[in-house]
């Protein structure tokens, strides 16, 4: 890499770290981020963390003319390898989106604010009051990858200006010229966007730490995850079904509210379920040791959503087919790579 490029690529770092720092923007290893410089695409590696650009390599370049001639094809670019620096990096599953947006920086993030809004079957008709005078476009769900990146073809195709981007259960795309151009643009967003959460009722510790300390089970880290228990509008909506991918990749397809009883009857329902948490209606969440860095940052990203979303929304839930499609052999290896990238990450920070 000339010096040139490592100059123009210190600000994407520094805003890729910004973002991945900021929970309620970037949950774990999601979101990713690109600029292009003399016909090189350089893009976040796929399972790498944003939050870990200040000390990691994260970037990964590939040829942005074949890349789209990849598209235009339809083959997908996604999920090669490249050597860097001695290291290999897989080129993420958004390789293709990033590539047929026109603009020079691409930030794509798992805004909760946006989220709240893009599960809502209602939520084209409403951002467009809050986005007048914005160039930016409505794009329905479609898988990750080549389907995402042709769908967002043909909703530019007669306006390449667009710069804004709200991806149906799934999250927020903004573009700029310059990495100073595209932040300021996401604020502008977010604020426009903005949901106040409501407020949960409390949890019971008590009764919670009973059940927790003859179990081996623990109260979660960040007390706002209690809010999945604790607020029944939140409790109805998750037993509905799979709001978003990263829902069913990191967490599970199938979260259910166990019913509010005794320390005892909850020891005998923690030992039948598969996830790695337990959400006790009434009561608040309780955790176990195979929670994961990862799988805790997505449950507590899942409750700031829930938390935006009016209880009497109109919710456009991800069908079987979908789920299907997210719950693949790609996503358990993605899923692997961001783990292995959690730990890289803490190591990185530690020494």
């Amino acid at each position: 890499m000339s010096i040139t490029a490592d100059s123009e690529i210190a600000p994407l770092l520094e805003l890729s770290a910004r973002l991945g720092r900021n929970p309620l923007l970037v949950q774990a290893g999601t979101g990713n981020t690109s600029v292009k410089i003399g016909g090189v695409l350089w893009i976040k590696a796929s399972g790498k963390w944003l939050a870990h650009a200040a000390h990691e390599e994260i970037l990964v370049p590939v040829d942005l003319a074949q890349t789209r001639r990849c598209v235009a094809q339809d083959a997908d670019p996604a999920g090669q390898y490249c050597m860097l620096r001695g290291r290999p990096l897989r080129t993420s599953v958004e390789t293709a989106m990033h590539s047929v947006l026109q603009h020079r920086v691409v930030l794509h993030v798992h805004s909760v604010n946006t989220i709240a809004w893009a599960v809502r079957r209602d939520a084209a008709a409403l951002l467009a009051e809050r986005f007048a005078g914005l160039c930016w476009k409505w794009i329905p769900y479609v898988p990750s990858g080549l389907p995402l990146a042709r769908e967002i073809e043909r909703a530019t195709a007669g306006s390449p200006e667009t710069n804004i981007l709200v991806l149906a259960n799934h999250g927020l795309v903004v573009c700029g010229e310059d990495c100073e151009a595209a932040e300021r643009l996401l604020h502008e967003v977010e604020a426009r966007i903005a949901i106040e959460p409501r407020r949960a009722p409390e949890p019971d510790c008590r009764l919670l730490m009973q059940f927790a300390g003859t179990s081996g089970w623990r109260l979660p880290d960040d007390a706002s995850v209690h809010a999945l228990g604790t607020d029944a509008s939140s409790g109805i909506v998750i037993s509905g079904g799979v709001l978003y991918p990263c829902q069913a990749i990191f967490l599970s397809p199938r979260i259910r509210v166990t019913p509010r009883v005794t320390p005892r009857s909850l020891l005998g329902g923690a030992r039948q379920t598969t996830n790695s948490f337990l959400i006790v209606e009434g009561l608040g969440v309780v955790v176990n040791g195979e929670m994961t860095a990862t799988a805790f940052a997505t449950l507590t990203g899942l409750a700031q959503v829930l938390q935006r979303i009016d209880g009497a929304a109109p919710i456009r839930y991800l069908d079987e087919p979908e789920v299907e499609n997210v719950m693949s052999v790609d996503t358990s290896r993605y899923r692997e790579l961001v783990e292995t990238n959690s730990a890289r990450g803490r190591a990185a920070f530690s020494s």
